[in-house]
């Protein structure tokens, strides 16, 4: 089974690879902007690794890995939308420029690849893409406006097009994941000004635990999943998740030029 990851490099990404590169008879493709962390990544699993440095917030070359993944490991059998960039912030002071280069990381680099290869998935009657989301996506979380907005867009993409292809052969998964211990959320933590508040009683997971269920997913041709678990409520009672994060208070406020 050839398996391809983007954002392999750290995090949730490499938590996937290893969940999917078990054992020698595995191959997978790792897709991040960064060699020597993905080299290092393939260097601790067992399975056979192929390595594409590749800056997904170029759009126009969104696809451009994708023959090299299959001359190499063949056709692609399960496809993991994973790279994504956050850019916590106060939504008007956030730069524009970085925050198109984060819709086109998120949103539409995403996009391109799934269409690009989901059709030879129909043509062979089997396969998987799995979108990874965010409890963003249903849940306005204070200074993640830019972030929320391009992960709501892969929500609703990967949605639809499961809906659209699930009875062709290929199933879609769409993961939202609240806080995870990686260092991306780190970041966004020191933004909001620590574990504090309402914040600090987020539950959180960890990146090997949503890689398990993602592949346990994958295995039952599963729909969705949600991790932690608790994130299911803000997904069924969102004005109860809007009354919440109206409580959050970031700091500091916002300083804007007129």
């Amino acid at each position: 089974m050839h398996v391809v990851v983007t954002g392999a490099s750290s995090g949730i990404g490499t938590a996937l690879a290893r969940e999917f590169g078990t054992s020698e008879g595995d191959r997978v493709t790792l897709v991040a902007r960064r060699q020597a962390a993905m080299e290092e990544v393939a260097r601790g699993i067992p399975a056979k690794c192929h390595i594409v440095a590749h800056d997904l917030s170029d759009d126009t070359r969104a696809t451009a890995w994708i023959e090299s993944a299959e001359r190499e490991n063949g056709p692609i059998d399960v496809l993991i939308n994973n790279a994504g960039v956050e850019n916590t912030g106060w939504t008007l002071e956030a730069d524009p420029a970085a925050s198109v280069a984060l819709l086109r990381t998120n949103l539409v680099s995403p996009l391109l690849i799934a269409r690009a290869i989901v059709p030879a998935m129909i043509a062979r009657g089997t396969g998987t893409l799995v979108n990874v989301a965010s409890v963003a996506a249903y849940s306005a979380v204070p200074l993640q406006a830019w972030y929320g907005a391009s992960k709501a867009g892969l929500a609703t993409f990967s949605e639809v097009l499961r809906s659209e292809v699930r009875r062709r052969g290929v199933n879609v998964v769409t993961v939202y994941p609240g806080p995870i211990t990686t260092p991306m959320a780190e970041a966004a933590y020191v933004v909001f000004g620590g574990r504090r508040g309402l914040v600090g009683l987020a539950p959180e997971g960890t990146p090997e635990k949503l890689a398990r269920l993602v592949r346990r997913a994958v295995e039952r041709r599963r729909a969705r999943v949600v991790y932690p678990s608790f994130y299911q409520i803000p997904r069924f009672v969102p004005w109860l998740a809007r009354w919440a994060t109206d409580l959050v208070e970031p700091r500091p406020r916002p300083r804007l030029e007129r």
